[in-house]
């Protein structure tokens, strides 16, 4: 069972817009047909997914933060679109909390002893794979003008794509077809980027660093290096192709992070592949246009920002007028049209979709403060810098020790710190932190956290 948890995440089209998103994916039954599954077969298990009293205390001091929250923003926005209202609103946060429980008991139940941590990660690499060459293989023909497999990528797109609501990114048949630019089964191209640079890069070039035999290919241990830098690449390379500015940044940052954790002998190979990759993206840049135009209009001179900037400026604002308990969730949008610089409003986007269906949350990393306040914000920081510190202990007693399998758990533990990283990056734009694949991976990082601590008695 281990082996169909993060395959399944691939499978993101929501099927209702009235509840939290994950729980109305394709994953949601299916995993807890799992769970029911795993607890049957192994009944001891039960009690290791039952919350401790602390957790229970979190949550229900989360939930009143937030109904207090809520009902303080609902005094001055009253019932407007620009809200998801206090009922929704509290449906919406059961809803990913499920999510965030769920997640935790799949891991916990399922994801108990190496084997199962090594076929974990193993499967979800080769659903990565297979991704790559049914959806993103195809989606990149599409945008090199091939016609023949449009019906192809349209088909595969109606039933597994997810879409915003109210917005015209698929009126040809699928976002790939419509604004030729990669997105996999995700509502948009950031979002691609988010799940391959957030999710599958880390924990690949944490067994790339500590040079795994991951792949098991015996005796052929150069085989094993380019099968795993070989589909690093093509991560790095699906991020530049996804044309958006999230997948840009995020290849930067790996490829700097792969490159300070690397040992000597590939950081050589590294400075050599970034000279060639380097020169030829310059020269692409000069004399192949669609090179040009990838890097001029997504990175060096990217156009329509006025949303992103007049949204960052009123969720700081936001923030501001709100420290303490935050806006609550779902009227962080309300705030925002307050607060959003009018001479950023005038454009299509704003006055056609924003105005009429809401202002989105186009900066993450300070939406979730200007939702939840510091009451929250500064206790769930805390929690994991305490995570932060214990993997970096446990990747030095590692190194020390090397016990059984140590390459592998010290790899996990850099894959993890990598992660968080690039969380961070990409929290200045958009990420969608509470989905199905970014929960499985954080508590798979923190499980093997926890039970190499037990293990070394730390």
């Amino acid at each position: 069972m281990t082996a169909f948890l993060l395959p399944i995440t691939f499978f993101s089209k929501t099927y209702s817009y009235s509840f939290a998103e994950t729980t109305v994916m394709l994953a949601f039954p299916i995993f807890a047909l799992l769970l029911l599954l795993q607890l049957y077969r192994y009944p001891s298990r039960l009690i290791k997914i039952i919350p401790s009293a602390q957790s229970f205390l979190l949550a229900g001091f989360f939930l009143v933060m937030q109904f207090l929250a809520m009902f303080l923003s609902y005094q001055h926005s009253g019932d407007s679109i620009q809200t998801t209202g206090i009922i929704r609103s509290v449906i919406f946060l059961f809803g990913w909390m499920m999510t965030v429980y769920m997640s935790w008991a799949l891991i916990t139940v399922t994801v108990t002893n190496y084997h199962e941590e090594r076929l974990f990660i193993k499967s979800g690499l080769i659903g990565l794979i297979v991704y790559m060459i049914i959806v993103l293989v195809p989606q990149l023909l599409v945008t090199l003008n091939n016609f023949s497999i449009r019906p192809y990528v349209n088909t595969i797109a109606h039933l597994f794509e997810r879409h915003w609501m109210g917005r015209d990114f698929y009126v040809g048949g699928s976002y790939a077809v419509t604004n030729y630019r990669l997105n996999g089964f995700e509502p948009e191209a950031a979002f691609l980027a988010n799940l391959l640079g957030v999710v599958y890069l880390p924990i690949i070039l944490g067994i790339a660093i500590t040079k795994q035999q991951f792949w098991h290919f015996k005796k052929h241990f150069a085989l094993e290096k380019i099968v795993t830098w070989g589909l690093i690449v093509s991560i790095l390379m699906f991020l530049v192709l996804a044309r958006t500015t999230t997948g840009l940044i995020t290849l930067v940052v790996a490829a700097v992070l792969w490159f300070l954790w690397s040992k000597r002998d590939d950081k050589i190979i590294l400075i050599i592949f970034g000279i060639i990759a380097i020169s030829g993206i310059a020269i692409g840049y000069f004399f192949v246009q669609p090179i040009h135009d990838i890097f001029y209009n997504f990175l060096f001179n990217k156009q329509g920002t006025s949303n992103r900037l007049g949204g960052t400026i009123a969720l700081v604002l936001t923030f501001l007028s709100h420290p303490i308990f935050g806006v609550g969730y779902g009227f962080t949008g309300y705030f925002i049209m307050d607060y959003v610089p009018k001479s950023t409003t005038y454009n299509p986007e704003f006055q056609q979709v924003y105005r009429h269906i809401g202002y989105p949350i186009l900066s993450d990393g300070i939406g979730w403060f200007a939702t939840y306040g510091l009451i929250i914000m500064i206790p769930a920081l805390w929690m994991l810098a305490r995570l932060i510190i214990r993997s970096l202990v446990l990747q030095h007693e590692l190194k020390i020790r090397q016990s059984e399998n140590w390459q592998w758990y010290l790899g996990i533990q850099i894959s993890f710190i990598i992660m968080i990283i690039l969380v961070a990056v990409s929290s200045l734009f958009v990420i969608q932190i509470f989905l199905w694949p970014y929960l499985l991976m954080f508590f798979f990082y923190r499980q093997t956290l926890i039970n190499q601590e037990k293990e070394l008695t730390l």
